[in-house]
């Protein structure tokens, strides 16, 4: 891997703007909408975890798939591709790219276990194989991958956070792969956005056990705590996103109520970094758990058959030409 991320394939070719996002996902858009089709994707990438997990890759590995499944797509539709076999393929590739061998029928056998409800997975060896070259050529072959996962290892070790805050900004770009902040900004952004996160948190969490302090309320219930689960840290941001915008605001400006008692206002301004962009990554995050509150697993099969199968919407300036054109027809 490159020494220097912005002298990287990764920094030269694959951070994009969003104008090619909106045209990588227009043919989708033709026959569902953006809720739905940020739906399915996240059960692409939620099964990409589930097979990570279940064949004890790290974590690094699965981010890797996930960002080459996302690569592919901003060249591809769903509805043209399985993405089953897409996913297969990324995950095979990702194990030879981050040196964490696994043998191809390891990674078949899992899909289809996986599948097995939904259709099953109808492809061998020879035919992931095969696709691997399909997926490197959409890649252009460039297949590093810089994670946010070491920026943000360095950044806690400077601050000397506590153990459960990094665990949570853990959890937080864990989640960042469900959206699309990995092919938009450099990792060293969004691993200041977790931290960002969790500065919102832990203020919030400072002025609500203050609060109950004064009620004399337990205060154990404010912010996120220290044995807290991905599913409590959802319910936590999930909170803040239903929030107004400036829920920025919150992060404590005077010295002591940061994190480790820094203060984290003045921290974030000194950084030589766009604080636009690192507001922008928040957005994107946060905006996540608002679909995740309705997100059902056992809903998006069928949201896949409507992409998949379903007619394109008829515009209404064709409806009224229809309507026209049999008006037209009928006899007098």
């Amino acid at each position: 891997m490159a020494a220097n991320f912005w002298t990287s394939s990764h920094s030269t070719h694959w951070i994009l703007d969003r104008r090619q996002l909106a045209e990588a996902m227009a043919e989708d858009l033709e026959y569902v909408d953006i809720a739905t089709l940020t739906k399915i994707k996240m059960w692409y990438y939620n099964l990409i975890g589930k097979i990570g997990k279940r064949l004890q890759f790290r974590q690094q590995v699965i981010a890797t798939a996930i960002v080459y499944f996302k690569r592919f797509y901003t060249k591809n539709s769903i509805r043209s591709t399985d993405p089953s076999l897409v996913a297969a393929t990324c995950i095979y590739l990702a194990c030879k790219i981050e040196e964490c061998p696994q043998h191809i029928k390891n990674i078949i056998t899992e899909m289809k276990h996986a599948l097995a409800n939904l259709g099953g997975f109808d492809y061998d060896t020879s035919k992931v194989a095969e696709f691997e070259f399909y997926l490197l050529e959409e890649l252009e072959f460039y297949l590093i991958v810089y994670h946010p996962y070491r920026d943000l290892t360095l950044i806690a070790k400077e601050l000397r956070m506590e153990e459960s805050n990094l665990q949570t900004a853990w959890f937080v770009l864990n989640d960042s792969y469900r959206t699309d902040v990995c092919l938009l900004y450099a990792p060293h952004l969004i691993a200041l956005a977790a931290l960002y996160i969790i500065c919102v948190v832990h203020a919030e969490r400072y002025v609500e056990n203050n609060n109950n302090a004064v009620s004399g309320d337990d205060p154990s219930g404010g912010g996120i705590s220290h044995t807290h689960s991905n599913m409590h840290l959802h319910s936590q941001l999930h909170s803040m996103a239903t929030k107004k915008s400036g829920h920025h605001s919150n992060i404590p400006n005077t010295e002591g109520h940061g994190i480790n008692n820094r203060n984290m206002v003045q921290w974030f301004a000194d950084l030589n970094v766009e604080i636009e962009d690192i507001i922008e990554i928040t957005q994107e995050i946060l905006s996540l758990y608002n679909i995740w509150k309705d997100y059902s697993e056992e809903a998006v099969p069928a949201m896949l058959h409507a992409l998949k199968k379903g007619s394109q919407p008829t515009s209404p300036q064709s409806q009224q030409q229809q309507q026209q054109s049999q008006s037209t027809s009928q006899p007098a």
